[in-house]
């Protein structure tokens, strides 16, 4: 039996049992809401929900049970409101890929109308700036946009994100009402109705949300950018504002901007984003001093030391603290931490030329030492692929080189050479380049010097400019004599070119596997290309059955394995459109006749090859 007492949490006026029954309801969801948290409260909250589109019903129409029940052939109200889902979480806009593209490292330029939203709600300096003008733009001309951006309010608004404090029942009621009411050209008022906090905060809502269902994303934030400490000051402010909402300004939102006005203004930690490692500022400004000053000197003979001890450690931030094994004074390592915890907590590097300049010869090469040994631990790794993608290249690989199932691969196949001097990928890597497919015949390695005596592999790659330059260059005594500091800083850079060149020619290529390995090489990734067996630059844009070149597929089939349509030659092909089911096809330049090219309508495959056949002059009719 229903209690047929009046209801406490909704009971606007008299009704049937249906009416009772849902009142009822609410009381109990009520109680059972302040007396439980966590996971069970949250669901509660949403089942709460369920019952606002027949309380926004009831309260407009008779809540007779005749009423409820009857169908006018359109199906009962009871039927067509029945509590069966409520807005949540999960039923925003799937954006969460979209925060691979933003900008939380550093500016990534031009970007999506989304991602830029996104990227403007990272905890930055002067991210606000220009915020709903660009929001408001961006909801006139992309309808996902304004999808987006309204869900988000919405979202926020009615606290249904995990662990946020809702507003009552009767406000998340109005919330219902007014967005399930509101237009587009509404919407786009309210947002020039300086709500400009509110949005910011609103967009910074669900990027918490969003960056928790990318573990190894909130990981890495986590370290960057004291990122739980972001997301609960996020938290917390946001539920103050919705415990502010009140049915009369529920859309007016008195008080709000002023009070999340007040919140940016003393928020802690903000982070600027690093165009570069803290290791790649030192060596510029290093390489920067010698060019002001015109030394040049050759490598530090612990380089390679500091490197092999380097290799055998875990990815963390650079060692400073490793100097005092070199005999770096004690508070030159302490001044140099703290120049490296500054920069990568703000971004700021003036203080650092500074330091630089003052430290003596040996200290100088020291700190560049360790600086490049760093870079080039964390620019040069190697990720093991899955299982999968290694079967994959392998057979790719078979097929490439007409090696039969059982008979192993030749010791060279799959691998290629690197300089880590010149940090050049010596394959010939498949490439694209104005809808022009580049090295996808290719095999082997590119400017490669041979030792003829001891069979070893060298850089063969020449500094061309330099000596271009060389041969052609007269100096201008007159002239320079007026500025010797910038005929030294010539000489500085050319030295440290010859530098660059020599190590090239000294030091032996390494060569590496790239079967089951993804080689990741100063900010790009190198494997074999599991379909069509080519060196490849790996960009998720290429997609077939996992990612691919972007070269080697057309129409489902291997490009090294399409042919003429006529005489069976895979060079200089052409995509030609024709009738049937097979809606392309290919002909060599040869083959391409001027009547075919010159059509003025599709012709079939039949009309191509019986006109090739009897060598037609022009189109004739069939």
């Amino acid at each position: 039996m229903i209690n047929m007492e009046p209801a406490k949490v909704w009971n606007p006026s008299m009704g049937g049992r249906i009416y009772n029954a849902i009142g009822h309801i609410l009381d109990v969801l009520n109680l059972l809401y302040k007396t439980t948290t966590g996971e069970i409260q949250y669901l509660i909250g949403i089942k709460q929900d369920m019952f606002i589109p027949l309380m926004l019903y009831m309260e407009k129409h008779d809540t007779s049970d005749d009423h409820m029940c009857e169908d006018n052939g359109e199906g009962a109200p009871i039927e067509k409101l029945l509590p069966n889902k409520a807005f949540h979480e999960g039923m925003l806009p799937d954006n969460v890929s979209d925060l691979m593209k933003c900008s939380f490292w550093s500016d990534n330029g031009k970007m999506e109308p989304i991602v830029h939203l996104l990227s403007k709600s990272t905890p930055q300096r002067c991210q606000i700036r220009s915020l709903t003008l660009i929001m408001l733009n961006y909801c006139k001309l992309h309808d996902n946009v304004y999808d987006f951006v309204v869900n988000a309010l919405k979202c926020s608004m009615l606290g249904v994100y995990r662990g946020c404090k809702r507003p009552s029942i009767h406000i998340r009621k109005k919330i219902y009402d007014v967005f399930d009411n509101m237009t587009r050209k509404e919407f786009l008022v309210f947002m020039q109705n300086r709500h400009q906090q509110l949005l910011f905060f609103t967009i910074k809502e669900y990027l918490i949300f969003a960056t928790k269902h990318i573990p190894a994303l909130h990981k890495e934030l986590e370290l960057r950018y004291k990122w739980r400490e972001f997301e609960k000051r996020v938290t917390t402010t946001m539920n103050t504002v919705r415990s502010m909402l009140t049915l009369d300004n529920l859309m007016s939102f008195i008080g709000v901007e002023r009070y999340l006005t007040s919140v940016t203004r003393l928020q802690p930690h903000l982070y600027r984003p690093r165009k570069h490692a803290f290791c790649r500022v030192i060596m510029h400004e290093c390489e920067h001093y010698d060019d002001t000053t015109g030394n040049a000197s050759a490598r530090h003979k612990y380089w390679q030391l500091m490197y092999d001890m380097l290799i055998r450690e875990p990815l963390a931030p650079m060692p400073v603290d490793w100097l005092l094994l070199f005999n770096v004074p004690p508070e030159h390592v302490k001044k140099l931490k703290e120049l490296q915890h500054s920069y990568n907590t703000t971004g700021i590097r003036g203080s650092i030329r500074n330091f630089i300049t003052s430290l003596d010869r040996e200290h100088f090469e020291l700190l560049r030492a360790l600086a490049r040994a760093y870079d080039r631990k964390i620019n040069v790794r190697m990720f093991t692929l899955p299982a999968h993608i290694t079967v994959r290249q392998i057979r790719a690989l078979r097929h490439m080189h007409n090696i039969p199932n059982g008979e192993p691969l030749h010791d060279t196949i799959g691998k290629t050479l690197i300089c880590m001097e010149c940090q050049q990928f010596k394959g010939f890597v498949a490439h694209r380049t104005a809808n022009k497919v580049h090295n996808i015949h290719a095999y082997g390695q590119t400017r490669v010097l041979v030792d003829d005596d001891t069979g070893e592999l060298y850089c063969g790659k020449k500094n061309d400019k330099l000596d271009k330059k060389r041969d052609v260059f007269t100096y201008d005594w007159e002239k320079l004599a007026k500025d010797e500091a910038q005929m030294d800083r010539k000489c500085a850079k050319e030295k440290r070119k010859e530098e660059t060149n020599n190590l090239c020619k000294q030091n032996v290529l390494q060569r590496i596997s790239l079967i089951g390995n993804m080689l990741q090489f100063y900010g790009t990734l190198y494997t074999i290309c599991p379909q069509c067996a080519n060196f490849m630059k790996y960009n998720p844009k290429n997609m077939y059955n996992g990612f691919y070149c972007g070269c080697c597929m057309e129409n489902g089939h291997l490009f090294r394995d399409i042919r003429c349509e006529w005489c069976k030659t895979k060079h200089h092909l052409e995509n030609i459109k024709v009738i049937g089911e097979k809606k392309t096809i290919h002909l060599c330049k040869t083959c391409h006749k001027p009547w075919i090219r010159n059509a003025s309508g599709v012709l079939s495959i039949e009309t191509i090859r019986r006109g090739l056949k009897e060598k037609w002059k022009r189109l004739q009719s069939i």
